[in-house]
């Protein structure tokens, strides 16, 4: 269960990063310039990370399979429309169709690998790496539809593998298993009901997913743009968009390998302290991206990704540990929309410095972000700490009076 979630995780993500993939395609045919599709792109993101408040609701209620089945039903369809779209302002309201319909996913999605396992973290490594490889597809995927028959027919397959998404959920059953059942272990229970009760640390957590979904947003809507920029090489005779699509996705690779690395540490070290180093390693990678250029941006550009995404397991771990099992849909519901929804003014952001001043001044803003999550980091840390005090504390009392 937990190898089929990701695949269609995966597919989610494909879909998701197929708009900025196809970008300078769009705005070829519609001339509508760099500020204007960044609003459509935030329009978009904002569905897509808005449909997961309801979607947490839904999870808690109706269960993962049913949503699923919804999402990407509608996904199919909002696809075919995007299609069809004759301009900019029916391209974005389709698109925010198709944003509300695939934004359904991740409370659903991340609720059951968060519950479906005793080896949570290298669970959400393997569904975040599946997640990476979609939005790492993408490029090679649509920009190769668009090169032979056009931008549209990418929204037509993109239709097609959704539809197949929800026809095969009529054929597995999505449980979580019983490894979800609470834990009888008194002194156990006791400390998650502590972790329960501590509200701050999880509003940090809140806090860090807006900002990270803020970069998250403002650097892939602008990533293969700025890299078909500042690219100036031409290699075995390719030509320079498709080379440049070619290493966007070697790029974004990077991401899956993340996923997995920041999987495995939170199997071995306390979450709290991991989040620190990782979240520290954004801000050098998207400084060093915004000054280089050429094949430089590629491989600062790989960094970069490998550290946000190596971040993700950490903080989605976080959210399952402060948060109570019965409500934990609701709450990767808040955490994606404040990713995916408030993080979306990230591309109208993005886009407005980068009809200005160029694509490389998105990645030198973003960096002021990055400062920002380091900061949240170090709150989290810190009470993380603290409550570390006080459990050992508490169990020196018990053991000392012969409990």
């Amino acid at each position: 269960m937990v190898a089929y979630i990701s695949v269609v995780h995966g597919l989610i993500h494909t879909v998701e990063f197929s708009y900025a993939a196809l970008l300078s395609r769009i705005d070829s045919e519609f001339g509508a310039g760099l500020f204007v599709l960044g609003i459509i792109a935030n329009g978009f993101a904002f569905t897509f990370g808005f449909s997961a408040l309801p979607s947490g609701i839904l999870v808690d209620r109706l269960g993962t399979q049913r949503v699923l089945t919804i999402a990407f039903t509608l996904a199919a369809i909002a696809a075919l429309l995007v299609a069809t779209s004759p301009n900019t302002v029916v391209l974005g309201l389709f698109l925010g169709l198709l944003g509300l319909s695939i934004g359904l996913y991740h409370p659903a999605g991340i609720s059951f690998i968060a519950q479906a396992t005793s080896r949570r973290g290298l669970a959400l490594g393997w569904h975040g790496l599946a997640g990476n490889l979609g939005i790492a597809a993408a490029p090679i995927i649509t920009i190769g539809m668009a090169e032979a028959f056009g931008w549209r027919w990418a929204y037509v397959l993109m239709a097609f593998l959704c539809l197949l998404a929800a026809l095969s959920l009529r054929f597995v059953t999505i449980r979580p298993e019983a490894s979800q059942e609470p834990a009888s272990n008194e002194e156990a229970d006791r400390s998650a009901t502590r972790r329960f009760r501590m509200p701050l640390p999880l509003l940090l957590v809140y806090g860090v997913f807006v900002l990270n979904g803020f970069i998250y947003r403002g650097s892939l809507t602008f990533l293969p743009v700025h890299i078909e920029n500042t690219l100036s090489l031409s290699w075995f005779g390719l030509d320079e968009v498709w080379l440049a699509s070619s290493l966007t996705t070697l790029a974004l690779l990077a991401g899956a390998v993340g996923q997995l690395f920041g999987g495995a540490l939170s199997e071995r070290f306390r979450l709290e302290r991991m989040a620190i180093p990782l979240t520290f390693a954004l801000l050098p990678t998207l400084l060093l991206i915004g000054v280089s250029s050429g094949i430089w941006v590629v491989l600062f550009a790989s960094l970069f990704v490998f550290a946000n995404f190596s971040s993700q397991p950490i903080y989605a771990g976080l959210i399952a540990d402060y948060t109570p099992p019965q409500a934990l849909g609701r709450s990767y519901g808040v955490s994606f929309f404040a990713a995916f929804g408030i993080g979306s003014f990230a591309a109208s952001f993005s886009g407005f410095f980068a009809d200005r001043w160029g694509t490389d001044s998105v990645f030198l803003v973003l960096s002021g972000f990055a400062v920002l999550t380091l900061m949240l980091a170090a709150g989290i840390w810190y009470l993380g700490e603290q409550a570390l005090r006080r459990e050992t504390a508490d169990s020196e009392t018990v053991d000392t009076s012969g409990g």
